[in-house]
């Protein structure tokens, strides 16, 4: 298509008939009718996308998908980046996608014309020979790695399905994408290190250098090898392969590695983290310069293995991983004599006796949570396997994966309680404790004090909601008053709740917890004020509150007039028009509020309604109402003690004055009767 002149229109682009579409920043068009099933991600489909200032460029975007976080971090450190060695992330932005009927995020690339690297091989239209990897493939993913690791982040998406022949020539290899899930999410577990392969897919962590070397390692091999050695085996079965006999052992043992590659593959697939290739090692030999690689030793065998869980185990680590599926058998066989003589001939007495030390421990707790099956396996897995994840219920989790662990269990499920259990049970100090020196151990120990915190408060924007939004920064807001709108920012926010607005019940109170901390997670002002008011068990004050947060965000935000929530917010008023004492200021504020509310602003309407002025007035006339009417009523009560003092006083007379008119008529009739007999 032709370059369109700067002084041309930009041609006006309508929906297509089949699946709709989307504009990115009024510029990206995203385009509904043109899959690209070819440039999928795991958890996000690819469609064809235009730049509308420049319909030359070569552009494909991926929808991700609602309600998995994406990596925001890794959004904000790749955009704009000029993509050397990796996809150019151009544009990222949350929109309306007709397809989901909801709004998601949806990130704008860079076209990969080559195609995928591997699907490329498999239909013979490149070839690699081993001495092409070296130069061709290997080079060009280092110096994308380092491009990423400069950026601060890690990839922990590095597969040979994630790799891409950037120009129809295919000289030109780039890693993919690795923004639209978790960490490690879309892995396979041979991509993985043990220790983060045998996690969870969302509990697998940020991850550091190292395990990006050991994903190159595998996707190596694969290109190498031109398939996958272990395609057929069952991921449980390959975990247990490789901790039983190592990652190399396990995935290349029985393939065909041409001499010239074994040195490096072997660098890159040690078990050990301290003994693995990192970018130098690599570097030198890529130079020429021959290196011996530190190979790890397999773990411990005994010598008759021990069935459990469906299994036979040789060592504790594959038996840690079946005894956080068999809780309740585990807990049994950990009091169990044979058990016990069994690991002393597999480990040394250390293990037996920590093991028996965490028995002691629950007998002694045997009334509360420190006694249960569940926390005295949990301990023993750890002990058994120091080197692997964190379990408990049957999760698995790396500590730095425990954000998305919290969200997808709360989204997923609607509660996220073993991983809060793990968090308030400080299972992470336990295995920080059994580890050798870990260098993340202060900042692990750090945040999960944060998120204990937050998660034993009772009050807004605190608990489970604001750990997910704190841990989570590419995850929108989960309220289900704005849940199909895809918030990622607090700009968002309000023209969402104003949407919803239109299509709720006028009595719905418009704040929850999901809000409220999003809010406090997302907006980096000081809303303190706001929350207590929220928090307050007096109806009129807490919606004075969300009031006054959401005004003061359509401020600070200079939002847009927000007619439908300011129509919303002013129909719930009556209690705090009500709060007043004044009937004459009840009786201005019920004319006053539908005009405020017809201009859409949040701030005059709270101006209104909590009007510092108004309020002293009415609180002063109230004052002053209740000393008038004291002194009134004082007054009433003295006229009224007044009129009976005299009534008592007339009655006090009238009977003196009847006695001494009795007393002389007896006196007169006395008289009478003596003087007539005298006569």
């Amino acid at each position: 298509m032709a370059e369109t002149p700067e002084t041309e229109e930009v041609p006006d682009f309508t929906a297509p008939e089949r699946g709709g579409s989307a504009v990115l920043h009024d510029r990206f068009l995203v385009d509904g009718g043109k899959p690209l099933p070819e440039l999928d991600s795991p958890n996000a489909q690819a469609f064809h996308a235009e730049d509308r200032r420049d319909l030359t460029r070569k552009l494909f975007a991926l929808v991700c998908t609602p309600g998995l976080p994406v990596r925001a971090n890794a959004i904000n450190a790749m955009r704009g980046s000029p993509g050397l060695g990796f996809l150019a992330l151009v544009e990222a932005e949350a929109v309306f996608w007709p397809i989901l009927d909801q709004r998601t995020m949806i990130v704008i690339y860079e076209r990969p014309l080559g195609g995928r690297v591997i699907d490329q091989l498999r239909r013979g239209n490149a070839k690699l020979t081993e001495y092409d990897i070296p130069r061709r493939v290997i080079q060009p993913i280092v110096e994308g790695l380092r491009e990423v690791h400069t950026l601060k982040i890690s990839h922990r998406a590095i597969r040979p399905d994630n790799i891409f022949f950037m120009n129809e020539e295919r000289d030109d290899i780039v890693l993919g994408e690795c923004v639209t899930a978790p960490p490690g999410f879309d892995q396979p577990v041979m991509y993985e290190p043990i220790e983060r392969a045998l996690a969870m897919p969302a509990g697998r962590g940020e991850g550091a250098l190292a395990d990006d070397m050991y994903a190159i390692g595998v996707t190596f091999a694969v290109l190498t090898l031109g398939h996958n050695p272990v395609e057929r085996v069952k991921p449980e079965d390959l975990n247990q392969r490789r901790v039983d006999h190592g990652s190399y052992a396990a995935i290349c043992g029985n393939a065909r590695i041409p001499l010239s590659l074994l040195e490096p593959l072997r660098g890159l697939l040690t078990d050990s983290t301290s003994d693995r290739w990192g970018m130098q090692e690599l570097e030198l030999w890529l130079s020429g310069r021959k290196q011996t690689p530190q190979q790890k030793k397999p773990s411990k065998k005994a010598d008759n293995p021990l069935r459990f869980g469906g299994r036979e185990h040789t060592n504790v680590r594959t038996l840690a991983h079946a005894f956080n599926r068999n809780i309740p058998e585990a807990a049994k066989l950990l009091r169990d004599e044979t058990f016990l003589a069994w690991l002393r001939r597999t480990e040394d007495e250390k293990l037996v006796d920590a093991l028996k030390s965490i028995i002691d421990n629950a007998n002694f707790h045997k009334d509360d949570w420190q006694g249960s099956e569940e926390y005295v396996v949990a301990r023993a897995c750890i002990a058994l396997d120091p080197y692997g994840p964190m379990r408990y219920r049957g999760f698995s989790i790396v500590p730095d994966g425990i954000g998305p662990v919290l969200a997808l269990e709360l989204i997923r499920n609607g509660t996220a309680q073993i991983p809060i259990e793990m968090i308030n049970r400080d299972l992470h100090l336990i295995w920080l404790q059994n580890k050798p020196p870990y260098g993340d151990a202060i900042d692990i120990t750090r945040n999960f004090a944060q998120l204990k915190h937050w998660l034993t408060q009772d009050q807004p924007a605190i608990g489970l909601e604001r750990a997910i939004y704190e841990l989570n920064p590419g995850l929108p807001c989960q309220s289900e008053l704005i849940l199909g709108d895809g918030v990622f920012e607090v700009a968002d926010l309000l023209p969402a709740l104003d949407r919803a607005a239109n299509n709720i019940d006028g009595k719905t109170w418009p704040m929850d917890p999901h809000i409220s901390a999003f809010i406090a997670s997302r907006f980096f002002e000081d809303i303190s004020p706001h929350l207590r008011a929220i928090s307050s068990r007096r109806e009129d004050t807490s919606l004075v509150g969300v009031l006054s947060l959401y005004a003061f965000l359509q401020w600070k935000l200079r939002a847009d007039p927000l007619y439908g929530l300011a129509s919303w917010i002013g129909g719930l008023l009556g209690p705090a028009i009500n709060s007043y004492h004044n009937r004459a200021t009840r009786r201005e504020l019920e004319r006053e509020i539908p005009r405020l509310v017809r201009r859409g602003s949040l701030p005059d309407l709270f101006d209104m309604i909590d009007n510092a002025e108004k309020r002293r007035e009415d609180q002063d006339g109230y004052a002053e109402a209740l000393v008038e009417y004291s002194a009134t009523a004082a007054e009433i009560r003295e006229l009224e003690g007044a009129g009976s003092e005299l009534a008592e006083s007339a009655q006090r007379t009238g009977q003196k004055t009847a006695a001494m008119i009795s007393v002389m008529a007896t006196m007169i009739a006395v008289s009478v009767i003596f003087l007539v007999r005298l006569w």
